[in-house]
């Protein structure tokens, strides 16, 4: 089995790269990016400040990069991100800057060849954390077919294999792969006694929490692992009778995650940073329900074969009510955890991407579903039935998001259903987004209103296409925007007769909008534009006006936006908000607001 699954990997690696073709060179991005920055910062700039890097992705990327991996601190550039996926990929880094050097490309961390290297080696890490799943689900005696199965959907049927072989600069594959062997060393310390296990264990707990901090939630799964409550109690016994045990076994730990705290204190000078400096969790107020079922990034809804643990439940609970109430407690620790984090769906994601770190765990209860079934009647047909469905409605998925047809962050009930099961390219890029969360307060002392209700004179507003309308939504004007006019009313604002602030702003922004053509608005973008003191644009930022395509017509409907940008500075000039009718469609606008504020985290 462990050459079919490594044969497998290394055969969906050389497909996928084949079918991304040039789309390769953008696979340090994102979130990824941050994560990556700490090899280039270090190996190729010699430097743990994260200026040059910055400086350099500002570079790479369009006028709306903000950076938000990095902030400042102290006149140094501190990278929110900790260093585990950095150390994992370090050994392919190297090889790539060995290549670069033998065949004369740039050794400068993003040619094509480092590109590839991270994409080998999520697959290796991939490779690695199915075959620690399998070892571990051996442990529950489940039959190899099923453990074999059972790899398979956790791979074609969740966003694991998104996140391995087409976004696999993120850190979920090496969060899924430390997790899976750690899991399976403390299991093999539970059940065999094994000393050995638990001081990779430690090792293991290390690098789980140096890839992400919050991983250290799996301890969560301790209890589940242990097997039964006389196990958990002799075990934890025999290790707090020896305090130099623990200590030793601390110091295992801290072998590896302090690798963290050390470079923090070379950078700056400080041991422990709050490195999400502008972020944090909500407990009081988590969004489970969100977490799980909602259609913007519901666990369940995107990985629907994880929604099978429900059924499973009651597998575990016959196995004994240890087994049931010990997986529940994880469950919930990790998920109302997760589900408090200020923005609880992650940002731009495929899916409830950070629960991938915890497949591995969360593979055991499906596995013993599966394993019941299989000694069914009828069981085992229906088993395949339920997984191919859920598989082909993955891949699917997983097509629609790389596509641009799942919509990154902003998807609805109504959007889910208008696309579903939907891949041709008149469903790309069609949806509108919903405003930005924030973490921390608006400034409303601060705040700067501008209303144009198309009716008074603002020495702020451009006058764009103002006409008389009976049908006006308000008053008796509104902006009329068609072929001979494709520029809102704009609001033009000099940031000289404002108070320049270091603080991030952000833009509220209402309007109302009447198409006369059948999805006349389609296309049509709110822009906000900022330029330097030479004129030149620093940061631009669009976003559809429509949420969603209808054949709606002649009546008023409501725009909202929301959006986080720079702070106005010194080397600021203007500022502008219009809507741009990129493809001259026929529609009106009216009350047009725009609300600016201090955003203070």
């Amino acid at each position: 089995m462990r050459t079919f699954i490594l044969g497998g990997v290394i055969i969906m690696f050389i497909l996928t790269q084949l079918w991304r073709g040039g789309s390769a060179m953008r696979t340090v991005d994102g979130d990824g990016s941050g994560y990556y920055a700490y090899l280039t910062a270090v190996m190729i700039h010699h430097t743990t400040d994260f200026t040059t890097i910055y400086e350099l992705e500002k570079s790479r990327r369009g006028l709306d990069y903000t950076a938000h991996y990095f902030h400042e601190k102290d006149g140094k550039m501190v990278n929110k991100y900790y260093l585990g996926t950095a150390l994992m990929l370090l050994p392919f880094f190297l090889l790539a800057s060995m290549y670069s050097f033998i065949t004369g490309m740039p050794v400068d961390g993003y040619n094509i060849l480092f590109q590839y290297a991270v994409s080998m080696g999520a697959a290796i890490y991939l490779a690695l954390g199915l075959l620690a799943t399998r070892k571990l689900l051996a442990t529950f005696h489940i039959r190899k077919e099923v453990q074999l199965i059972t790899l398979i959907a956790l791979l074609f049927g969740t966003n694991l294999f998104y996140y391995s072989f087409l976004h696999p600069s993120h850190s979920h594959v090496y969060s899924f792969a430390a997790i899976a062997v750690f899991a399976l060393m403390l299991r093999r310390f539970f059940v065999e006694a094994s000393l050995r296990s638990l001081f990779f264990a430690a090792l293991l707990l290390g690098l789980v929490m140096l890839i992400r901090p919050t991983n250290v939630l799996v301890v969560a799964a301790a209890p589940f692992l242990a097997g039964n409550f006389e196990i958990l109690k002799l075990r934890l016994g025999q290790l707090f009778s020896k305090p130099g045990l623990l200590l030793l076994l601390f110091a295992f730990f801290g072998s590896v995650f302090f690798i963290q705290p050390l470079f923090n204190y070379i950078q700056t000078g400080e041991w422990f940073l709050w490195s999400y400096n502008k972020e944090g969790f909500r407990f009081e107020n988590p969004a489970l329900y969100s977490f799980l079922f909602s259609y913007r990034k519901g666990f369940f809804v995107y990985t629907p074969l994880m929604f099978l643990i429900i059924p499973a439940l009651f597998k575990l609970f016959q196995l004994s009510r240890y087994y049931l109430f010990t997986f529940v407690f994880y469950f919930l620790v990790v998920t109302l955890f997760l589900s408090s984090w200020w923005n609880w769906y992650f940002g731009d994601s495929y899916g409830m991407r950070a629960m991938i770190d915890h497949f591995s765990l969360l593979s055991i209860p499906l596995a013993l579903f599966f394993n019941q079934l299989y000694y069914i009647k009828y069981g085992k047909a229906f088993l395949f039935v339920v997984l191919g469905f859920l598989v082909l409605l993955n891949l699917t998925q997983t097509y629609q998001y790389q596509a641009g047809i799942l919509h990154p962050d902003s998807m609805t009930k109504e959007k889910y259903w208008h696309i579903f099961f939907k891949t041709s390219n008149e469903y790309k890029n069609i949806f509108g987004s919903l405003p930005e969360p924030f973490y921390g307060d608006l400034n409303q002392k601060t705040s700067l209103t501008f209303l144009n209700d198309m009716e008074t004179p603002s020495k702020f507003w451009t006058s764009n296409g103002l006409v008389t309308s009976e049908n006006a939504y308000s008053g008796s004007n509104v902006a009329g925007l068609n072929q001979s006019n494709i520029y809102s009313p704009t609001l033009v604002l000099q940031v000289k007769d404002f108070d320049s602030t270091a603080c991030e702003k952000y833009v509220s922004v209402s309007l109302m909008f009447k198409e006369i053509d059948e999805n006349a608005v389609e296309n049509a973008l709110l822009v906000y534009a900022a330029t330097d003191k030479s004129n030149q644009l620093s940061f631009y930022k669009t976003f559809k006006v429509k949420q969603i395509p209808d054949t709606q017509i002649n009546e008023w409907r409501n725009a909202v936006f929301g959006f986080k940008v720079p702070a106005w500075i010194n080397r600021s000039r203007m500022i502008k908000v219009y809507v741009w009718n990129k493809e001259a469609g026929n529609f009106q606008l009216d009350d047009f607001e725009v609300n600016i504020y201090n955003f203070e985290p």
